[in-house]
């Protein structure tokens, strides 16, 4: 057989793969009956097995390569029709945050308690000792900071006047900072536990300069109202870091970059959902929580905010949680 008996013989089956595939559009989904279906997948497996021929015969000299980047290029578009991933659809991400984020932040909640006790027992740590030790507050508060304290300023009151820059590089810094909080696992939990640690030691001393001089209630009203949320992002991200490191510092019975894999995903999952939590945050931080309105409205909505959090993450996608797969029991 010559290649022009070859092409004749063949390209029937080309031409009708052709026609199938006009018939997937970018961003559609393509309306195929099963006989067409059918015929997809076995002109698939021929057009490969014809470009195989091609390829690893004499039958094709120079002179005829075109006809085999033509079947190459079928067989990508094939491969392509049959294999392509589903695009992401707005559907999908309200779905993973309304129910899927919740669902795992409950699978984890051992992990985001022991994330929260660290950085808590080192936030009171932080006040104890900058209550009795004025040197540990020089240690971790800057200068300038101190001395506008001393003076009775807090350092935040400025902050509105720049609200709308502000909250851009608020918001910013925490999502940098949340994603370096659970990519830190990666150092077998140690280098999660010291941001958690570190961020609780400052908040501490912070609350113990304000209490000293008693801009306790300026402190905790700037506070509270976007740190119910951040804070709750932080020991969310925590979480995950250890997530992390327990995969790496006991794998089971699984290889360690296996269970690395599996538990990452996980991990993952959880810093993607503090985003929302991160960007409302920032916006609060520099829109509310400096604004000149009274202590008790701002404790309020910290209050308020608290609440809803805390209904959003016990209720949401509770009627999934029996249908959990069965990958995500054994990641747990």
């Amino acid at each position: 057989m010559n290649i022009n008996e070859f092409v004749e013989q063949r390209k029937g089956d080309w031409q009708l793969l052709e026609r199938i595939l006009l018939k997937f559009k970018p961003g559609a989904k393509p309306k195929l009956g099963r006989d067409e279906l059918w015929e997809l997948g076995r002109l698939y497996t021929a057009a490969i097995s014809d470009l195989s021929t091609l390829n690893s015969s004499k039958l094709a000299g120079e002179a005829d390569r075109e006809i085999i980047q033509y079947l190459n290029g079928l067989v990508i578009r094939a491969h392509g029709a049959i294999y392509r991933k589903k695009g992401l659809e707005l559907r999908s991400i309200v779905r993973f945050f309304v129910e899927d984020f919740p669902r795992t932040f409950r699978r984890l909640s051992g992990f985001v308690a022991l994330s929260a006790a660290l950085f808590i027992g080192c936030g009171l740590g932080g006040f104890l000792l900058g209550s009795t030790d004025p040197g540990f507050i020089e240690l971790i508060m800057p200068e300038r900071i101190i001395q506008g304290v001393e003076k009775g300023r807090v350092w935040f009151n400025d902050l509105y006047s720049v609200a709308p820059l502000a909250s851009s590089r608020l918001m910013t810094h925490n999502v940098s900072v949340t994603l370096l909080m659970v990519a830190a696992g990666i150092t077998f939990g140690v280098g999660t536990c010291y941001l958690l640690a570190l961020n609780g030691l400052v908040l501490g001393a912070a609350a113990a300069l304000c209490h000293e001089h008693n801009l306790a209630l300026e402190f905790w009203s700037f506070v509270l109202p976007h740190g119910v949320l951040e804070l709750s992002a932080i020991f969310i991200a925590g979480a995950g870091g250890l997530v992390i490191g327990h995969a790496l510092v006991d794998p089971g019975p699984y290889k360690r970059l296996e269970f690395l894999s599996m538990r990452g995903r996980i991990a993952m999952r959880l810093a993607l959902g503090c985003v929302p939590l991160l960007v409302i945050a920032g916006l609060v931080e520099a829109f509310l929580s400096p604004s000149p309105l009274p202590a008790w409205a701002k404790l309020a909505f910290a209050m308020i905010s608290l609440a809803s959090l805390a209904f959003f993450l016990v209720l949401g996608g509770r009627d999934g949680d029996r249908t959990w797969n069965s990958s995500a029991n054994t990641q747990h």
